[in-house]
């Protein structure tokens, strides 16, 4: 029963992998810009016009109809509002325009796809392919649900060349304006002065088998900074029993782990070549390590380093790419073509396949917001 929610994603997908192989193969620019604005169509059908999908709706809707302009700077001074001013004047604006979360939803997916291919044209030589690798490591959960993050987490990425190019002004404020519709984005901020080093191959090395060596031991880093820090046993134990209550469901034998670890040993081994692809700047390398880092270090907290890891996933993205650039024989290069692909149908069924995925498009009908909170209520998987 599951496998039915799977088939809009799967076939977004699939056009999304057949627009890739019309990019490989277009010979000018125009046919290129023509793949892409045929792909951003694709997306902003699907994802500008869904219902209400996945879970964070169910707190935004009630939150979107209470918003007022009096209420726009209310975070600075109670805990009661969880909108950011930025986003709180971003969801008056929308509502000024057209009163409608679904418009609210429709503009933040219209700049989500706009700094997307801003993003993969200046890092990759396929638009398509970065899509479709957006959409496998973390994309859908970020169109459809991560609202304030996803214009936090665009803004950033537009806000990259300022990084490399070393222009810090530009950069914090940008920093700034992205923390505006979301708090995580300040994370971004030290970022600057060491996210464009390209690092030593031998340290990357050293902390990616850092990183898996205290995984696989289940080391339990948040309890050793406890203990570092010198707090009192009281706060130990209450840390202790989080950490337990919350702990990650990740095995050591687990697709996602054998993934990561795979990714992992491919970039020790092309490091030298991917550095060259990005003019010798090490950002998409040290991104793609702070995901795998917060997601190994952090396991034990599930929910809080997925939520961080989503922040530096745009490594991931493009790694990916690379490594498809990097074998020398052309037949190489299809087999791991090839191979990605399946990997994102596969890895695209197992992630879509709870209810809360059962997708529904505003254009041919929709759930209202009661319907869909029932529906909600009754199969909700915590997935």
């Amino acid at each position: 029963m599951g496998l039915i929610y799977t088939i809009p994603y799967v076939m977004l997908v699939m056009v999304v992998g057949f627009l890739a192989l019309f990019y490989y193969q277009a010979d000018t620019d125009e046919d290129k810009n023509r793949i892409t604005l045929i792909l951003a169509g694709v997306f902003l059908f699907f994802f500008g016009f869904r219902g209400y999908i996945l879970t964070d709706w169910v707190i935004y809707l009630p939150q979107y109809e209470n918003m007022r302009w009096d209420k726009v700077f209310n975070y600075f001074t109670t805990i009661n509002n969880n909108f950011e001013p930025g986003f709180a004047i971003l969801v008056m604006i929308c509502k000024s325009v057209f009163p409608s979360y679904f418009f609210l939803c429709f503009v933040i997916v219209s700049f989500n796809i706009y700094a997307l291919i801003v993003f993969f044209k200046r890092y990759t030589n396929n638009i398509p392919l970065g899509f479709i690798l957006f959409l496998v490591f973390e994309g859908v959960i970020i169109m459809s649900n991560l609202l304030r993050n996803s214009i936090s987490i665009s803004i950033f990425l537009l806000a990259l060349p300022f990084l490399e190019n070393r222009k810090p002004i530009r950069y914090f404020l940008m920093c700034i304006l992205a923390s505006s519709f979301h708090i995580s984005a300040l994370l971004y901020i030290p970022l600057y002065f060491f996210l464009h080093i390209r690092f030593s191959k031998w340290i990357y090395i050293a902390l990616f088998v850092f990183i898996n060596a205290a995984f696989v031991s289940h080391v339990s880093i948040v309890m050793t900074l406890v203990q570092l820090l010198g707090m009192d046993e009281s706060m130990a134990m209450k840390v202790k029993a989080y950490t337990e209550m919350y702990s990650s469901s990740i095995s050591v034998f687990s697709i996602g782990y054998l993934e990561r670890l795979a990714s992992g040993i491919l970039v020790i081994l092309y490091y030298e070549k991917i550095s060259e692809m990005h003019k010798g700047k090490g950002t998409i390398i040290n991104a793609f390590l702070l995901f795998l880092s917060f997601y190994f270090l952090f396991s034990e907290f599930e929910v809080f380093a997925k939520r961080i890891c989503t922040l530096f996933a745009f490594g991931y993205w493009v790694i990916w790419g690379d490594l498809i650039r990097c074998f020398y024989y052309k037949n190489n290069r299809k087999f791991f073509l090839c191979f990605v692909i399946m990997y994102s149908l596969l890895k695209t069924v197992l992630v879509t396949r709870y209810p809360g995925y059962d997708y529904q498009n505003i254009l041919f009908g929709a759930d209202n917001y009661n319907e869909r909170l029932m529906y909600h209520n009754k199969t909700y998987q915590g997935k």
